[in-house]
């Protein structure tokens, strides 16, 4: 058989693949990572979602997602069910019966130990995550075991491309929630910062492996920010997505608005320099 000639492939028409499910943020397929420090309010995040996905309802009263899905298995490795359940019934929401499948730490089954992938354990999931158009693992760092496993590379990517296998079995869209690492302190300003870059908790493989990566913060930071504003930024997405949206927290419902979304990344370092929140160049 005679090989395509070598430039035929920028000839060829690009076939359209399926729009996101929600546009800018979640793909309809692809890994996407949100990335937050302890206790933030990622899990709520992650079932705002959710809901949005299943209802048709605009993620933040805005965000309208351009396809219902019939189910959501919600994968814990940390929260039980009772957590997820409290979470869910204080945001008030309401969706039809076993349309989330949730999965609890007691059945949680390690995708990587030491270096090697356990393929009996990925073939499990994949079946039970059987008739699901969107799969959540809650948090990345519980489904592999081993000596500093999160600052290595290879293990770290080959657990992502793990659970990449699941959602592509069932032809599902894939979120992944993952620690932040730990801020460091800035003599100058005499506060705790993260990286505007790689913040994820461990190895850099973690954010390349993926095709969207958003940082979720407080506003101003952990420490001295503002407890009802927060920001969902861009720090990696393949395709047309926002730089950032800003988001209130309602009251004690750990729920959203979204209040503004927009700017390129030069964009929003540029803002941020404005707002005081980082130092410009000296």
């Amino acid at each position: 058989m005679i090989p395509p000639a070598p430039n035929s492939w920028i000839e060829t028409p690009i076939t359209p693949g399926p729009p996101d499910l929600i546009p800018g943020l979640l793909k309809r397929h692809g890994c996407l990572l949100i990335v937050g420090e302890h206790e933030i309010g990622k899990t709520a995040l992650a079932l705002e979602v959710c809901h949005s996905v299943i209802t048709g309802a605009p993620l933040w009263g805005k965000l309208y997602p351009t396809q219902t899905i019939p189910r959501v298995t919600f994968i814990l490795g940390e929260h039980n069910e009772d957590n997820l359940r409290e979470q869910w019934i204080l945001m008030g929401y309401k969706v039809p019966e076993r349309t989330i499948r949730v999965i609890g730490p007691t059945e949680r089954k390690i995708l990587v130990s030491s270096g090697g992938a356990n393929m009996g354990n990925r073939a499990l999931y994949t079946e039970w995550c059987k008739g699901s158009n969107m799969i959540v693992f809650d948090p990345l760092n519980a489904f592999i075991t081993g000596v500093k496993v999160e600052d290595d590379n290879v293990q770290m990517r080959a657990l992502i491309n793990i659970m990449e296998d699941i959602a592509t079995a069932n032809g599902a869209a894939l979120v992944i929630l993952h620690h932040m690492g730990k801020p460091h302190f800035e003599p100058q300003s005499g506060e705790y910062k993260h990286r505007e870059k790689y913040a994820a908790r461990g190895a850099s493989g973690i954010e390349d492996a993926v095709m969207a990566c958003f940082y979720f913060e407080q506003q101003g930071g952990a420490h001295t920010g503002n407890p009802d504003m927060f920001t969902l930024r861009r720090v990696k997405y393949k395709g047309q997505a926002p730089g950032y949206f800003h988001l209130k927290r309602d009251g004690g419902v750990p729920r959203h608005t979204l209040i503004k979304k927009g700017l390129t990344p030069v964009e929003y370092m540029a803002t941020r320099v404005t707002d005081g929140l980082i130092s410009g160049p000296h």
